[in-house]
């Protein structure tokens, strides 16, 4: 049966047009050569979290008063730290979950419901040129990973493009896609240019995967209802695309990117490479409609889309779908439109005719952006959206009315860092790691303080305590706000030790952190200091440098063993068991006990114990008291009276015999 083809929309290619893909070609290569510095992608430096370098935001736009309330939820990849991070309206640093995935990359984190409860959700593994390999992340509040889910059946692991909750499955089931090489004859249609032997092709597939058996609900294979000769995108012809010649580069004819479900048990995905949206039915599979692309069957009126992204379901009956999607209107190679938008499209099924009704676009003096790649639309409540900008990792909020009111951007384009989707939801965080502390003082007169907690959200204010003993009396010197992840405060005089205490809007005690030793500089560093810690250092030069093997004796008190560091008792910790090692310290040392243990919460847990242990006490005495009063009662003594009197002529005996070896021992 032949098909209908519609040839993609597509530029003549000029000089001009050469050398901007070549200029494209220079972005898409590793990020060991892209410009990849402080100026192109900056990031934090924490003296208290000096392993984690998390992308600065940049806001070119920010109106508080009219952001939806929220953290942001993005996994940059080709920065420095790559990985899952939360920030907060204001750009502060949340959580870095750099190092989550081990060497691999993060995609797509989001807030899922998983076993009644908030949780996590983000796709891991290794990153390929428009596809990757790995598995879905389950994570709870306190940043533990409680469940990974790998696509099932007879195929590739999953893919990058989609991990989520299945709508209405509440919570038992995923929606994944999974990019499958299959072997194909490409020789028989001649445009795919592909001859003389075997070619090779990727279908797209999704799964709907059970959480907890792994078992496949439901699997749709591209092959057996789109056939390649409707692809917008042919073999070698894109950066994506896959020449079809063999198995390390299978043409990507289709290309699904993303996956939903409506309540009736039916999907709605998003195929890039064949430009087209399809409603699929739950049962077998066949298509129910498609917009978009080749062979279409609902018609657009007022708009073209092309290469698109993110598509949702807002609503839907009988007659009339309203959905949500991002419109690329490009590949970098092709394009419809002059920029990318975000679309809410209202299809009216008595006409078989989709009409776009609302539509944002990125807040640039141009007038707009233009997305090659990746990138979303998430709804937001009240009617306005939050888009990520894909291959730019830029992201903004827009009201209902089309207003920008947030526009971030985390690194420039010549960086080549990326974002393949991010979005905004609630959350608490509540680490079960503790709170990290760095503490400074130049010259031993003022003191400075830095702590972070990495992933803690109800954090409101800090306590500071200090003491000239690692397990001395700790004095309140102070109480600082929170001001963004690492909060920084200064106290009139130094002391040797200290810990920080957190504290919610209620002033209540969430935990301590790490006790530390005061860094105070030697008298060869401290001329590079200043109030607030020192410079970085510099390699000596070469007809400076100073052999290994020269003499040399360090004086003790520089030594990092003699810090005075106990190494059972390297956190001041909020739990009854921290506290009472440290109590138990105190007495083994003989010191006097702390009356005052730094909060309320101590002082309780201190009393309650007391309250126990004195009714351990009555309990063991009552108990007592009964058994000897029932034993007396029932004659019990009586029988325990010839027992006894052996015991003690036993008794007598050995200390008669015992006295009388040590007299004559002595004589």
């Amino acid at each position: 049966m032949s098909m209908p083809f519609l040839a993609p929309p597509h530029r003549s290619f000029t000089w001009a047009g050469r050398i901007w893909t070549l200029g494209l070609a220079l972005l898409l290569l590793p990020s060991s050569l892209a410009q990849l510095n402080n100026e192109t992608s900056p990031t934090y430096s924490f003296k208290s979290r000096p392993d984690l370098h998390a992308p600065i935001i940049d806001f070119t736009i920010l109106r508080p008063e009219l952001v939806t309330p929220g953290y942001l939820f993005l996994a940059p990849y080709r920065n420095v730290d790559p990985g899952p991070y939360i920030y907060d309206n204001w750009g502060n640093l949340i959580w870095s979950g750099a190092g989550e995935s081990g060497p691999k990359t993060s995609h797509a984190p989001r807030v899922c419901t998983y076993r009644g409860r908030d949780h996590i959700c983000f796709f891991e593994g290794e990153q390929h040129q428009g596809f990757a390999r790995g598995h879905g992340v389950i994570m709870d509040q306190n940043y533990r990973v409680v469940r990974t889910v790998d696509s099932s059946g007879a195929g590739a692991s999953g893919d990058m493009h989609e991990f989520k909750m299945t709508p209405y499955s509440n919570g038992t089931t995923v929606l994944m896609t999974v990019y499958q090489p299959r072997q194909y004859d490409l020789t028989v249609n001649p445009r795919f240019n592909v001859e003389r032997g075997m070619g090779w092709v990727v279908e797209g597939v999704f799964q709907e995967v059970e959480i907890d058996t792994g078992r496949v609900v439901f699997e749709w294979r591209s092959l057996d209802h789109v056939d390649p000769g409707l692809s917008w995108t042919m073999p070698g012809t894109t950066d994506t695309s896959g020449d079809g010649l063999d198995e390390e580069t299978p043409w990507d004819y289709f290309h699904v990117n993303s996956i939903d479900k409506n309540i009736e048990g039916d999907y709605l995905i998003s195929a890039r490479h064949v430009s087209a949206i399809y409603k699929l039915s739950g049962e077998d599979g066949h298509i129910m409609w498609q917009m978009g692309g080749n062979a279409a069957t609902i018609h657009t009126t007022n708009f073209v889309f092309s290469y698109q992204h993110h598509a949702r379901w807002i609503s839907e009956n009988a007659t009339h779908t309203k959905l949500s999607f991002y419109d690329n209107g490009s590949n970098s190679y092709n394009q419809t439109n002059v920029f990318s938008h975000g679309w809410v499209v209202l299809i009216d099924h008595t006409t078989a005719t989709a009409t776009m009704i609302q539509e944002w676009g990125a807040p640039e003096p141009e007038g707009g952006l233009l997305s090659g790649s990746q990138g979303n639309m998430q709804m937001l409540p009240h009617g306005g959206c939050h888009i990520g900008w894909g291959e730019h990792a830029y992201f903004s909020e827009h009201t209902a009315d089309g207003s920008a009111v947030m526009y971030g951007k985390l690194a420039d384009r010549a960086s080549n860092v990326m974002i393949y989707r991010s979005n905004k939801y609630n959350w608490t965080g509540t680490p079960e790691t503790k709170p990290a502390l760095w503490t400074y003082s130049k010259i031993g007169e003022k003191m400075a303080f830095f702590v972070s907690w990495n992933g803690a959200t109800e954090v409101r204010s800090w306590n500071f305590y200090t003491a000239d003993r690692a397990f001395g009396n700790y004095t309140l010197v102070g109480n600082a706000k929170k001001a963004g992840f690492e909060t920084e405060f200064h106290a009139p005089a130094m002391r040797q030790w200290a810990y920080a205490e957190a504290l919610d809007a209620d002033g209540q005690p969430l935990s301590a952190s790490v006790v530390a030793r005061t860094f105070q500089p030697t008298q060869s560093l401290a001329q590079f200091c200043n109030d607030r810690g020192c410079d970085h250092s510099s390699r000596t030069a070469d007809e400076h440098l100073v052999p290994y093997e020269t003499d040399f004796t360090v004086a003790e008190r520089y030594l990092s063993p003699n810090r005075g560091f106990n190494t059972q008792a390297y956190y001041y910790g909020d739990g009854a068991s921290n506290h009472t090692t440290f109590e138990m310290n105190y007495n083994h040392n003989g010191e006097e006990e702390e009356e005052d243990t730094g909060s309320a919460a101590a002082k309780h847990r201190s009393s309650t114990r007391e309250v126990v242990l004195v009714a351990i006490g009555a309990l063991i005495g009552f108990g007592t008291m009964t058994i000897g009063l029932l034993m007396h009662t029932q004659g019990l003594f009586q029988w325990l009276e010839p027992v006894a009197e052996a015991v003690a002529r036993r008794t007598r005996g050995s200390w008669t015999e015992r006295l009388a070896g040590m007299r004559r021992g002595a004589g």
